[in-house]
């Protein structure tokens, strides 16, 4: 059987949870990586045995963004609090869109907290400037039945990946039984996981530099 048969076979172990859509008006800005609209349709887990889960979108860095120092996630309303939960930052070598080559870059372990439907978790992870593709992640594990991955279906950019395992190998995502672009799955859709991004280092310092020749230039 191909990857592809076995992939669709284990997807049909996750169980889909429907919720109410709503709808809200998106936060994006200049500094923010956003594919969804802030509305969630879906909540994803497994439902026949325990699994880690790794859930999320693919970017493209910006300029005045290439330094990546959040990262945000609107989870299911059933995942309770102090759960750990990890976030992840992968940037792709071969920008093509998948990352199931993508090499991890930074990770945050955290607790989630309380949040509202359709509302964010922001986590502060070490700034790390990425350049090209990459990819935000999101890494939880969970038990038969729990479902954590929040899904808006009224967008579908074909960014959106899922990744399944009983311990997913973060230094080889595409050896993961189970991995799919969400696309390609019958819950086409975006994930709710955002990156919030500002210029590297050395442009800030460019910029300072810049106003204050300004400024000299206008005081003479």
């Amino acid at each position: 059987m191909t990857h592809s048969g076995i992939g669709m076979r284990l997807f049909g172990a996750l169980v889909i949870g429907n919720i109410l859509l709503l709808s809200s008006a998106s936060t994006a800005n200049g500094s923010s990586y956003i594919l969804d609209d802030g509305s969630g349709a879906f909540n994803i887990g497994p439902s026949q045995f325990d699994a880690q889960l790794l859930w999320g979108n693919y970017f493209d860095a910006a300029p005045g963004a290439e330094t990546i120092t959040e990262i945000s996630v609107s989870l299911s309303q059933s995942v309770p609090l102090g759960e750990p939960i990890s976030l992840l930052l992968f940037e792709d070598p071969t920008d093509d869109l998948d990352p199931s080559d993508a090499e991890l870059l930074a990770r945050t372990d955290s607790i989630t907290v309380a949040s509202g439907f359709n509302e964010f978790q922001t986590f502060d992870i070490t700034d790390t400037t990425i350049s090209g593709g990459f990819f935000v992640g999101v890494m939880m594990d969970l038990d038969q039945g729990e479902i954590a991955a929040h899904m808006d279906d009224s967008t579908n950019s074909g960014r959106s990946w899922l990744f399944f395992d009983g311990a997913i190998n973060l230094d080889d995502l595409g050896s993961s039984p189970l991995f799919h672009n969400m696309a390609s799955t019958p819950f086409s859709g975006t994930w709710m996981i955002r990156a919030t991004g500002v210029p590297e280092p050395s442009s800030v310092l460019i910029m300072l530099v810049g106003l204050h020749i300004l400024r000299r230039h206008r005081n003479h």
